[in-house]
């Protein structure tokens, strides 16, 4: 929250160029990529554009009175998700009926549930939890959020490897390629990383050094819409399983454009500042019929929240 006035003021200043033009996303974004190098191309001046990007996109598909998923080329069609609202690392006698809750939401099949507790056995404890309180037919996607040296990846990998989660998520930091690969090669549960790739490059990195069995990029981190185009492009020729980290309001019209897609992480914390949630039903994000990516925003809630935050 502490960086968000400095990305602000970043968005403000990259914005200056596109005044007065007539909207062509792609140009921008390439436009942008050369204003923001003394910054680098990678952290705030990447968030503000694409920032800028997911704006230009949506005015973009609104002047053609197209829903984004539609502009793009793709349809509206119900896109898989699963619940990632909570099942933190919270005490293992709360983790059944928070999932329970949390599938009942929208008859989500899947959740994600945050691992790498102090010993592999509670990791295994929560997993059993989750499928005491949801049912035995959902699915558990694990999150280790980089927590661990790749000794201590390696290990405890290897603990949960038969336990049955659907995939382990960044067991290390993410861009340890070379040991991700090894870890990757000795285990039989899939690895998946890519929230923290720093646009396509970063992603192509990643999958020649094969450090990993699917990816899941973020909406902002990779670069707005353009730079997810020009991602999931990239994936397309590895053949690798797409997914998405966050931002499901827009992140759920590209997952219609994007080859091998998989899972939409759900998640309503965008709810507080738009006037009308998208709807999930039997675990599937409807995408609105409505133009752009059809989000329209809550003026007073946002002013209040720009407030707190003092941007």
């Amino acid at each position: 929250v502490d960086q968000l006035p400095s990305i602000a003021h970043c968005i403000k200043a990259l914005s200056k160029k596109f005044v007065k033009r007539a909207i062509e996303p792609s140009t921008f974004f390439d436009e942008g990529m050369k204003n923001i190098s003394l910054l680098g191309y990678k952290g705030i001046g990447l968030y503000a554009l694409a920032a800028l990007d997911i704006a230009f996109w949506d005015a973009h598909s609104k002047n053609a009175n197209q829903p984004l998923a539609q502009h793009l080329g793709g349809g509206l069609k119900p896109i898989k998700s699963y619940n990632s609202g909570g099942l933190w690392l919270i005490p293992l006698k709360e983790i059944s009926k928070e999932a329970a809750a949390l599938r009942k939401e929208a008859d989500f099949t899947a959740l994600k549930l945050r691992i790498g507790r102090e010993t592999y056995k509670e990791d295994i404890a929560a997993f059993d939890a989750v499928k005491k309180g949801a049912g035995e037919d959902v699915l558990v996607l694990s999150d280790f959020n980089q927590c661990y040296t790749p000794k201590e990846a390696e290990r405890r990998c290897k603990e949960l490897d038969d336990t049955g989660f659907f995939w382990f998520e960044e067991p290390m930091k993410y861009d340890n390629y070379s040991e991700l690969s090894l870890l990757k090669n000795s285990i039989s549960t899939p690895i998946t990383i890519g929230e923290n790739f720093h646009g396509p490059r970063d992603l192509h990195k990643a999958l020649e050094s094969k450090a990993c069995d699917m990816i899941m990029p973020d909406l902002m981190r990779i670069g707005g819409v353009t730079g997810w185009l020009r991602a999931a492009a990239i994936a397309e020729t590895y053949n690798m399983e797409f997914s998405t980290h966050l931002y499901p309001e827009v992140s759920s019209h590209l997952m219609t454009v994007t080859p091998n897609s998989e899972w939409c992480e759900y998640v309503d914390w965008a709810n507080p500042i738009i006037k009308e949630a998208y709807k999930v039903k039997d675990g599937n994000i409807i995408i609105p019929e409505k133009v752009g990516t059809g989000i329209e925003w809550d003026e007073e809630n946002i002013s209040r929240y720009s407030v707190n935050l003092n941007l």
